[in-house]
């Protein structure tokens, strides 16, 4: 078996893909799509967009495949990022860098692997879109193409629409997201936008606390408590949404209910933030207000700039209640 080889810009290619904040993180829609297209497309019985770490090969999204990664070091994929065309191996059991391979004589048996590298906008091979079949086979011109333009629109969802500080989705996912929910008839239209917002002071005590970025615990917190959310994106540093569809068996309250306690828990040691709430509101779709999802994001931004405006009064009082307390120290003693 042949390994694959390391690219010349392996640190500078693993520094984007970590970058991006997509690894280990739950499947979604927006790329699943991507690998039932392609299994449909191309007929293959498995497709996989795997993303090539250090020392692994983890799997975004999968088709046919019940593993979340493998070795790198037994990864096709790992030998498809070293170009910059379709990396097609035909009959693995007849290619002497794949036929005593693992992933060849074990599940998932593979025979026919093609797979088009996930191009960065800075040249960095990020992984593949790739398709395999546990029989020969051999794609046309023609369809390295498809795949490769395919490739192309999967690496478009993952800069475009994911907030590289939380992978979480960006504003733009959530107008996509929200935009198919308009297509829907106006009686299906039910769902909710869920606001939440760390403040800038909270922020701060996260940051002190526990050394990592807040806004990397906090997504998870909502992936956790949302599961199936249409979207959950980050809409700045401190302001977070979740498109919701209503679902009975869901309870909405409880959910929230839920995450703000926990947030609260992460500034257990600070007493200022006792009774903070992370929740900043919630915009149910309204037909008298709302023709599109602009339009529920636009209200949401007024009500971030309300929030904002309100904590900022309560925290000049504190401020002012604090000086008066000094002074009245000084005269006392």
């Amino acid at each position: 078996m042949q390994a694959p080889e390391l690219p010349d810009n392996e640190d500078e290619r693993i520094e984007t893909l970590r970058s991006l904040n997509i690894l280990d993180t739950p499947a979604h829609d927006r790329f699943d799509r991507y690998t039932r297209m392609s299994a449909r497309m191309f007929d293959m019985p498995i497709a996989l967009i795997s993303l090539i770490d250090s020392d692994r090969q983890w799997f975004k999204s999968k088709v046919g495949l019940d593993a979340e990664e493998t070795p790198r070091d037994v990864s096709f994929c790992g030998h498809a990022i070293l170009g910059d065309g379709v990396f097609e191996v035909q009959n693995s059991r007849r290619d002497k860098r794949f036929r005593d391979n693992p992933l060849v004589l074990e599940q998932p048996h593979v025979t026919f692997y093609a797979g088009a590298p996930l191009e960065a906008p800075n040249g960095h091979k990020l992984g593949t879109l790739c398709l395999i079949d546990r029989v020969p086979r051999r794609l046309s011109d023609e369809e390295k193409i498809m795949l490769k333009n395919l490739a192309d629109m999967v690496v478009r969802e993952m800069v475009h629409y994911v907030d590289t500080e939380t992978g979480l989705d960006n504003r733009n996912a959530v107008l996509d997201a929200g935009a198919r929910c308009f297509e829907l008839k106006p009686e299906e239209r039910q769902f909710s936008l869920l606001l939440f917002d760390l403040t800038e002071v909270v922020i701060s005590q996260v940051e002190a606390d526990w050394r990592m970025p807040p806004g990397k615990i906090f997504a998870q917190l909502l992936r956790h408590h949302f599961p199936h959310a249409l979207s959950i994106a980050s809409l700045g540093r401190e302001d977070f949404c979740v498109l919701l569809k209503h679902d009975s068996r869901f309870d909405e309250a409880l959910a929230t209910d839920h995450l703000c306690t926990e947030t609260r828990e992460l500034i257990h040691s600070n007493d200022r933030y006792k009774s903070f709430s992370a929740l900043a509101g919630r915009i149910p779709y309204d037909p008298d207000k709302h023709d599109s999802i602009v339009d529920m994001l636009h209200e949401a931004d007024e009500l971030f700039f309300q929030r904002d405006a309100h904590l900022s009064r309560d925290a000049a009082e504190r401020e002012k209640t604090g000086e008066s307390l000094k002074r009245w120290r000084k005269t006392i003693f």
